[in-house]
């Protein structure tokens, strides 16, 4: 193919929504219009690149896209004579279109797709800097919600949090196309790249850490910490005296600075904080819709605590309080584990995957395993996985696990009972029979035994593994549909006349398992048990079923994938049925929720955060002096009349901004500790 005919084949992937990210609606119409009342011409052809008359003006592009064309005009950004060539080259003005069928559309994704996985470390660095690279890897890292990945003519990658979209139609690294403007655009497109390689299970080597700056070589860690927790101080408390709504692109670069030094010196958990609050700030500046001021300001409350404490155990900081990289694994070198079933799983931001549940006698924990992909990306499916090789060799599928103990050598779990699918970890299978396998495993006979632990301060994370356990009722009660929150409801009996209520919300990835559970009736199995993840909502102990232990089998049943045991059960579901015939919309559900802790505050604690959050919007740097003491001391006053003697008189010798944090701080640890 010539070069023309190689740029035209790129530009004909521009759909209406790529050609308005490339510039705006606006231009894009008087670009169409110049095609009818201009003389559009191919001037010359270089390699690749190809020169485009349009009217006085010559533009010249190349397979980058239109992104990276340059024109003879004085514009000094994307113009309407680029957009003008570009339209015309897709039209098909150098060489007549092959139509679009699915088997074509489908080998030029599969092409792009390929593009994209085949860019390794030396490439991404190379284009972005190590410094850039190492900014996309810790954004992936620190993500709360993963990027979207869609597949229609060409790739698309959107980044939930930040509203933002990037477009690959090909053309290499520079012709990634973002819909929006955006600092240091090479490490959003690097981050694009590694999204994308991730979702489809290629994980690049991660950077080296940052070296220290030459000024801090000199010093000790402890000094380094010791200047660093004095400079994070002064930049959140100037967040608060200028005011959240006011913020500028110097407290931004404070902010990042902060975040870098940070995790030079391994205070982990405060600089994936200030990474956070970066970013938030860089959306507020950006006068982004997804920005939220009172949300950055409940960061950097929290954060400002965490340097308190941090400055307060200096030396001896303990772990909690320091915090591990995200991604780090510890490599175990024997497991003996118990494989409790699995479950199926979709999110609302576009993820769906299966998590596999372990227990480890030796470590008293709950581990688990899970393979996730996004809803767009074809070929996987939750529920077919549980019947697919892995995760380890000597394990043949996920379902195999189930009901019998697993020796896992060299495996590598992370510090929150993550375990790894890595290839160097091997697994040995062997079977449990009867009682032993009930008899390995955490059983609870009474609820009262429970107790769920809940995040209470800084040095209380929540205990993730804690929520499961196994549950040995001694009856239950027939389940029940909720039709308003699309949830069937179990009781489950306790020796006591305790009724602990097992929920699953609809979702056709569970329609099996809420099958299963309707179909037992009241009739529990005598002596089993129920693997469950419970956790409290609104007061109220509420639990998740995984799976049966019928001890008399010596098996476990996992209810979102085993067949009824019962060889007289044969009945469908008319529930399922009706709800699948109505198109009843998925519940989605996050693979690991929170606790729900909400509940009612009483009105002088919300009161005082609403004092709190209007001085920090507008600024204490220009109050009348005493004045942010005088309306903290009062709305204090309010709060220990109600008996909340936490809300001590405020000192009125502290910094505004500092009194303003330390009293959100404790506004959002009585929230929690209410809930």
């Amino acid at each position: 193919m010539s070069g023309s005919a190689d740029v035209a084949a790129v530009l004909a992937r521009y759909d209406e929504d790529a050609w308005v990210a490339l510039a705006n609606r606006g231009l894009l119409r008087r670009a169409r219009k110049d095609l009818e009342s201009s003389t559009v011409r191919v001037v010359a052809e270089h390699g690749s690149d190809v020169e485009v008359g349009v009217g006085e003006a010559t533009v010249r592009i190349g397979v980058a896209g239109p992104g990276q064309a340059t024109c003879s005009c004085p514009s000094a950004v994307t113009c309407q004579h680029i957009l003008t060539a570009g339209l015309w080259l897709a039209a098909g003005a150098v060489a007549p279109a092959a139509p679009d069928t699915d088997e074509s559309v489908s080998g030029a994704t599969d092409a792009l797709h390929a593009e994209l996985m085949g860019f390794d470390v030396e490439t991404l660095t190379a284009y972005a800097g190590l410094p850039g690279y190492r900014w996309a890897c810790q954004a992936l890292d620190d993500a709360d919600e993963p990027p979207e990945l869609t597949r229609d003519g060409y790739l698309s990658v959107t980044f939930p949090r930040r509203g933002l979209t990037a477009r690959y139609l090909g053309g290499g690294l520079d012709a990634l196309l973002l819909d929006e403007a955006v600092p240091h655009v090479e490490r959003f497109r690097v981050a694009v790249v590694l999204a994308w390689q991730r979702a489809h299970g290629l994980v690049l080597a991660p950077p080296p850490p940052p070296k220290s700056r030459p000024s801090e070589e000199s010093l000790s860690r402890v000094e380094s910490r010791q200047r660093l927790r004095g400079t994070a101080t002064a930049v959140l408390h100037d967040t608060v005296r200028v005011g959240i709504s006011h913020l500028s692109p110097a407290i931004h670069e404070r902010l990042v600075t902060s975040a870098v030094w940070a995790q030079g010196v391994e205070y982990h958990r405060l600089a994936l904080l200030m990474r956070r609050i970066a970013d938030e700030v860089e959306l507020l500046l950006a006068r982004s819709a997804r920005a939220d001021d009172l949300a950055l300001l409940d960061e950097v409350a929290v954060a400002h605590a965490l340097v308190a404490a941090l400055d307060n155990a200096a030396g001896e900081e303990p772990p909690a309080l320091l915090g591990r990289a995200r991604t780090s694994y510890d490599q175990v070198r024997r497991l003996d584990l118990v494989g409790l079933g699995g479950r199926p799983w979709r999110t609302g931001s576009g993820y769906q995957g299966l998590t596999c549940l372990f227990w480890d006698a030796a470590g008293s924990r709950m581990l688990t395993w899970t393979d996730a992909r996004p809803d767009t990306l074809p070929g996987f499916a939750p529920r077919a996985r549980w019947t697919q090789p892995g995760p380890w060799t000597g394990l043949s599928t996920p379902a195999a696990a189930t009901g019998r103990r697993i020796v896992l050598t060299h495996a590598q779990v992370s510090p929150d009972g993550r375990l790894s699918g890595v290839e160097a970890t091997t697994a040995a299978v062997t079977e449990l029979r009867g009682a032993a396998l009930l008899d390995a495993l955490p059983v609870r006979e009474s609820w009262g035994e429970l107790a769920v632990r809940r995040a209470t301060g800084l040095r209380d994370p929540a205990d993730q593994s804690s929520m499961w356990t196994v549950l040995r009722a001694a009856g239950s009660l027939p389940a029940q549909w909720d039709g308003v929150a699309q949830t069937l409801r179990w009781p489950l009996l306790d020796g006591d006349g305790d009724v602990l209520t097992l929920e699953v919300p609809w979702s056709r990835l569970h329609a099996h398992a809420i099958s299963r559970i309707e179909a037992l009736g009241g009739a529990f199995p005598q002596g089993a048990g129920v693997v469950a993840r419970v956790q409290r909502v609104r007061g109220q102990l509420v639990g998740e079923p995984l799976s049966l232990v019928l001890p008399e089998r010596g098996a476990i049943d996992a209810l979102h994938f085993d067949p009824d045991p019962d060889p007289g059960s044969t009945a469908e579901s008319a529930l399922v049925a009706g709800l699948l015939a109505a198109g009843a919309a998925d519940r989605p559900t996050p693979p690991d929720a929170p606790v729900d802790d909400a509940g009612l505050v009483p009105a002088p604690v919300a009161a005082l955060r609403s004092v709190v959050e209007q001085a920090a919007q507008r600024g204490c740097g220009g109050t009348v002096p005493g004045e942010v003491h005088r309306r903290l001391a009062r709305a204090h006053a309010a709060a220990r009349a109600v008996g909340l003697s936490v809300f001590a008189e405020p000192d009125p010798s502290i910094d505004p901004a500092e009194s303003l944090l330390r009293s959100l701080y404790l506004v959002q640890q009585v929230e929690r500790a209410l809930g």
